[in-house]
């Protein structure tokens, strides 16, 4: 067990990612997180945060008293914050007022997208409120549930006594209070191509160019290299590393769309050779044609959230995939043609330009499975 008195997780941007119904923007901006201590149980996965805890990403803002995190491996799996009461703020898309909710206990389950609000129990929307002992609120389908005594009435006017995150304790200014601001992912990922060295020009014939990075560079207009998969076929990963986990195989021949290149790694396009997992409820459908149901939902390599379990990327609602099997409350699917995977750089052939021949292959390959372009 350590106990520290600053942060140093930059996982902790995860939690607050996925949130289903917030504004697009939320998962673009830094988190900010305030404690006045932090206990890290790395053998559990277990991580508690005390003392007029504040967390700030976009339009999200909780307020508590404690907070405690729960990993299986490096995904988060849960959160539980506790205040008297504890405070989630947050605006859903396309509405005009935040949804507002209290309870003695605020648990976040970060699979299903869902907020439950536990004891003295509060939810208000714009002029609308409603009470209970628990209250469940599902981010992904803007739906809530009530259980125990309900009240629903118009929410009052603001007041100084409201839980409008101005509670006792939380508006100092204590520059000794221990404090962190988390980068987005994409601020990290410009950043890294920004330093990338320059191509080799002594780079042996032998070797596959490398389309650049900048997608609006590559072939033409397309925003992509046309290529083949070489001989032996590609494996594809979940990210940009032989030790990530193995998400499909590409065989010889097999055309594919280079929309990227980073350190020996080629991101493709394909329509062939991979499948994913989701968690079912947000996919429509059993077999076929699919449609995702939430923002920001995380695909993964497995039907799990165990240690084996790596998120490869996310959908937003709308997107149409191809549904393969269900197996418990998982489903496999193939993620849209423009999801982007990572291949050695060394088992593609890339093309000068899109021959009628490749074009040719890349629909044929298309209609076999089933995805549109």
């Amino acid at each position: 067990m350590i106990r520290a008195c600053f942060f140093t997780l930059a996982i902790l941007s995860a939690l607050w990612i996925p949130s289903a119904e917030a504004l697009k923007s939320d998962r673009d901006q830094p988190a900010l997180i305030e404690a006045d201590e932090v206990e890290m149980d790395f053998s559990s996965g277990r991580r508690i945060y005390r003392g007029n805890v504040s967390v700030k990403q976009g339009t999200i803002r909780i307020i508590a008293n404690e907070i405690e995190l729960f990993y299986e491996g490096e995904q988060l799996d849960k959160a539980i914050a506790k205040g008297n009461p504890a405070v989630f703020r947050q605006r859903p898309d396309d509405k005009p007022h935040d949804v507002i909710g209290q309870g003695l206990t605020i648990e976040l389950d970060e699979i299903r997208n869902v907020v439950t609000f536990i004891e003295q129990a509060k939810v208000r929307q714009g002029g609308d409120a409603i009470s209970g002992e628990t209250i469940e609120y599902d981010m992904a389908k803007d739906k809530m549930k009530v259980r125990g005594h309900t009240v629903t009435t118009k929410a009052p006017k603001k007041t100084a006594g409201n839980p409008d995150f101005k509670t006792a304790g939380n508006s100092q200014d204590d520059s000794s209070r221990p404090r962190i601001v988390i980068q987005p992912r994409k601020d990290q990922e410009a950043k890294n191509s920004s330093t990338k060295a320059a191509s080799d020009p002594a780079r042996s014939p032998s070797q596959p160019k490398a389309p650049s990075t900048n997608p609006s560079s590559l072939t033409g207009k397309t925003g992509f290299q046309p290529a083949y998969v070489g001989k032996g076929g590609a494996s594809v990963h979940a990210s940009r590393s032989q030790a990530s986990a193995v998400i499909g195989k590409l065989s010889h021949g097999d055309p594919v769309k280079v929309v990227a290149s980073d350190g020996g790694w080629f991101k493709v396009n394909t329509p062939l050779g991979v499948a994913v997992w989701i968690y079912g409820q947000f996919v429509t459908g059993s077999s076929g044609t699919g449609e995702v149901s939430g923002n920001n939902v995380r695909l993964r390599s497995v039907p799990s959230t165990g240690k084996d379990s790596v998120v490869v990327g996310s959908l937003n609602r709308g997107t149409a995939v191809r549904v393969l099997q269900v197996r418990g409350d998982w489903k496999q699917i193939t993620p849209p043609i423009d999801f982007g995977f990572w291949v050695p750089a060394s088992k593609i052939n890339p093309l000068e330009h899109a021959s009628a021949d490749w074009l040719g292959d890349w629909q044929a390959s298309l209609r076999r499975s089933g995805v549109t372009d």
